[in-house]
């Protein structure tokens, strides 16, 4: 019993009250970036999902085009095309 005296007169010293108020500060700094990681790192991942649909979406719609373009079309699609000299194709 003498030893847990000794713990409730340092924590109630005015060194055993500062030293709580900055652990609870600490304790709350912690939460509040682990909270705020936690949303970011979701955020992050919608952001990538989202890309990727727009990605599939784009890349299927130029399949599409590519698919039904004949020859000028396709040379269209992929910058200009220049034909060889004395070319006749």
């Amino acid at each position: 019993m003498i030893g847990a005296g000794l713990v409730y007169k340092a924590l109630l010293s005015k060194l055993g009250q500062g030293l709580g108020a900055v652990l609870l500060v600490l304790a709350l700094a912690v939460g509040i970036y682990l909270y705020g990681h936690h949303r970011g790192e979701g955020a992050v991942l919608q952001r990538l999902q989202s890309d990727r649909i727009t990605i599939l979406k784009d890349g299927r719609k130029i399949d599409e085009e590519a698919l039904g373009a004949d020859d000028t079309g396709l040379c269209a699609l992929l910058g200009g095309c220049e034909l060889p000299d004395g070319g006749g194709h």
